[in-house]
């Protein structure tokens, strides 16, 4: 097996600033899977940018720019978007769509509100679904667009593009996610601490051997989604902790991980001796229990020499069903 990376592009909406950092908005998909992450403005400057929240059940994602990063111009530019109302809508209302189609950069669509409320299942790479009441309209959403502003006559944010509906038989239905909804967790997200990789030498460690529970086998065993905990290594800092084998792990440090990518991403985040607290199922009585547990993250040295990795996956990929819906 090898690995290829490969550049892919999103949109993003300027929602805040601070003393030190411009917040963006985009799509958890545009975001999750990045080792690195470029800002483009419309002026041609680029910059760095770093993951500052994750909402992967809304598909949702904050990140953040340093200002050191931005010259005068690019800042005396800038303005952040005005949030309005998606509770008002009407249907056949027009809208706006501005985004990166095909990352060529920005450009400007228009349409209408076709449908509100529409329950849409998309399908991520891992597999795992998300369900949730989408803006439907016409207005043209191409690859890049998502993480753009769909916007009313105003000007006013009323939702972030998300998914259009791809097949041969179909045309013109696109999705957003309603803007009223999503402000709570955009606020939420804006508040994380910037999540700044660390050297591979000084990540830290769990030492885990862990199986994926997606939504097929939570539904046909009784479990919670998660990253089930099938041994707990002797050594390592899991072993130094109140966790226990047979856990179901759902948050690392309060940001929600469904699988074991999901965690080995958040781990890259915090060094060895760093304190996190994990939000774990535990089988009680019969009964899933949520509970909290405080790991100290233990170094690489502390793992047994034949044991090179974060953790060791016990679960297989499964065959994704055919998708339909593109992002």
């Amino acid at each position: 097996q090898y690995t290829q990376e490969e550049a892919a592009s999103g949109s993003g909406i300027i929602v805040g600033k601070t003393d030190d950092e411009l917040l963006i908005v985009s799509n958890n998909h545009v975001v999750e899977s990045a080792d690195t992450l470029t800002v483009t403005f419309i002026d041609g400057s680029e910059a760095q940018a770093q993951v500052k929240g994750l909402d992967s059940d809304m598909d949702l994602a904050v990140i953040a720019v340093s200002l050191n990063d931005l010259s005068d111009d690019t800042k005396n530019a800038i303005t952040v978007a005005t949030l309005g109302s998606s509770d008002d809508l009407k249907l056949g209302e027009p809208v706006i769509a501005i985004g990166n189609a095909l990352g060529y950069g920005q450009s400007v669509t228009k349409g209408i509100v076709s449908a509100l409320d529409r329950e849409v299942t998309l399908q991520n790479d891992d597999g795992s679904t998300i369900s949730n009441k989408l803006i439907q309209t016409d207005a043209a959403i191409n690859p890049g667009n998502s993480g753009g502003a769909l916007l009313n006559m105003n000007g006013e944010v009323i939702g972030i593009n998300a998914a259009k509906y791809s097949d041969t038989s179909v045309e013109g239905i696109g999705y957003a996610i309603p803007i009223s909804q999503a402000k709570d967790i955009i606020s939420d997200l804006m508040t994380k601490t910037t999540k700044v990789a660390v050297d591979e030498n000084e990540q830290g460690y769990l030492g885990i051997q862990l199986q994926n529970i997606d939504s097929q086998m939570a539904q046909a065993y009784g479990m919670p989604e998660g990253i089930y905990v099938y041994k707990i290594v002797a050594g390592g800092a899991a072993s130094r902790s109140d966790l226990r084998e047979r856990d179901i792990i759902t948050k690392f440090d309060g940001e929600k991980v469904k699988n074991g990518d999901d965690l080995k991403k958040m781990l890259t985040y915090y060094k060895a001796g760093s304190t996190v607290t994990m939000t774990v199922q535990s089988l009680e009585n019969g009964k899933y229990v949520e509970r909290n547990v405080q790991i100290t993250l233990g170094s690489k040295s502390d793992m047994p020499q034949s044991q090179d990795s974060q953790n060791e996956s016990r679960s297989e990929s499964q065959a994704s069903p055919q998708r339909k819906l593109g992002r």
